[in-house]
């Protein structure tokens, strides 16, 4: 799903990366960090969250992400509403 931002004139990768430099500070690292990717998050920390609702759609670049993340809380059975 990344790879199809490539070339969407709404989402294009060059404003994808706008974002994650607005939101990412320098000298963070996002894929080691769980408060910018929960993905990363260890899965004792993902145990004491509440349940929670994950939203994608067809076009999002993220969607494989949501659907990796859907998976892991899955196995950890946390409750996840899919949208």
């Amino acid at each position: 799903s990344l790879f199809s931002a490539i070339d969407n004139p709404m989402l294009h990768m060059s404003l994808l990366k706008l974002c994650i430099e607005a939101y990412i500070q320098e000298g963070m690292d996002g894929k080691k960090d769980p408060y910018i990717s929960p993905e990363v998050a260890s899965d004792e920390l993902l145990r004491k969250m509440p349940p929670l609702r994950i939203v994608t759609g067809s076009e999002d670049p993220f969607q494989d992400d949501n659907w990796r993340m859907v998976a892991r809380l899955r196995y950890l059975v946390i409750f996840v509403v899919i949208i």
